[in-house]
């Protein structure tokens, strides 16, 4: 299942690995895991000058987190 977040850029925000950085630290914890996040697109929207980042929630195991 892919869900979104959206980032807001700031003065730290300088080029695309940053986003990609701040996306799968929001994704891992907003899913309460330790597992590397996909992060499979980043879109910017010039109306609301955010990104939003496009990510697949992690397969949680059995017993397993």
């Amino acid at each position: 299942m892919l869900r979104a977040l959206v980032i807001a850029p700031n003065q730290r925000t300088k080029d695309v690995g940053d986003l990609l950085a701040i996306a799968r630290t929001a994704a891992q914890k907003r899913e309460h895991t330790r597992q590397n996040v996909t992060v499979h697109s980043i879109i910017y929207d010039p109306v609301t000058q955010v990104y939003v980042a496009l990510y697949r929630v992690p397969e949680v195991r059995e017993g397993k987190v």
